[in-house]
C-alpha cells in the first residue's frame, strides 16, 4: 500500500518533459512531419500567439488523412504502423496544407500541480496517450505521455 500512496502522491511536474516542442495553426503538414521525425514525438500541442493550447496534432491524424485520401492505401495499410518516414516521403514540398486543418480542437490538458491519478483518469476517459500541461493562464509548460506514467509507476517506492 505505500507504493500505491506514493503514486497518489506523485504530480505531474514531477514527471511531464518540460521541453515541449509545439506547432502553430499556420504551420504547413510537411513542417509538422519534419518536427516529429527531427525530434521522435508522434503528438504535438498546437499553440496560439500566446502559447495557449488550441489544439493537438498527432500521427493518427496524419495517418488518417492519407488513408482518407487514397481507398487502395487505406485497404493495403494498417494505419498504427505507418511511420513517419513513409508520411514524410509521401508530402510534397509544394504540400500546402496547414496544421489547423488536420489538428484536433477539443483537446484536453492538465495542470502541473495535479496528481498522476487525475491524468490517468483524464487519460482513459479520453482514450488518449499525451496530456499537455498547462498553466493558469492556459499556455502550454510541458506535455504528459503514458510512457512518463509507466516510467513513474517502475520507479515509484
Amino acid at each position: 500500500m505505500k507504493t500505491q500512496k506514493k503514486f497518489n502522491e506523485i504530480q505531474v511536474k514531477e514527471i511531464m518533459s518540460s521541453r515541449v516542442q509545439c506547432l502553430m495553426t499556420d504551420d504547413t503538414i510537411h513542417d509538422a512531419v519534419a518536427m516529429m521525425m527531427d525530434n521522435g514525438l508522434s503528438t504535438v500541442p498546437v499553440v496560439d500567439d500566446d502559447n495557449r493550447c488550441v489544439g493537438i496534432l498527432s500521427r493518427s491524424d496524419m495517418t488518417e488523412l492519407f488513408l482518407k485520401e487514397d481507398n487502395e492505401l487505406a485497404q493495403v495499410l494498417d494505419a498504427p504502423r505507418m511511420s513517419l518516414e513513409w508520411l514524410s516521403q509521401s508530402l510534397e514540398t509544394t504540400d500546402v496544407r496547414l496544421v489547423k486543418e488536420l489538428m484536433t480542437y477539443e483537446v484536453a490538458t492538465i495542470h502541473a500541480s495535479q496528481t498522476l491519478k487525475a491524468a490517468c483518469q483524464e487519460m482513459v476517459r479520453q482514450q488518449i496517450h499525451h496530456l499537455p500541461v498547462v498553466d493558469e493562464k492556459e499556455q502550454v509548460t510541458g506535455i504528459v505521455s503514458t510512457f512518463d506514467i509507466v516510467k513513474a509507476v517502475a520507479e515509484a517506492d
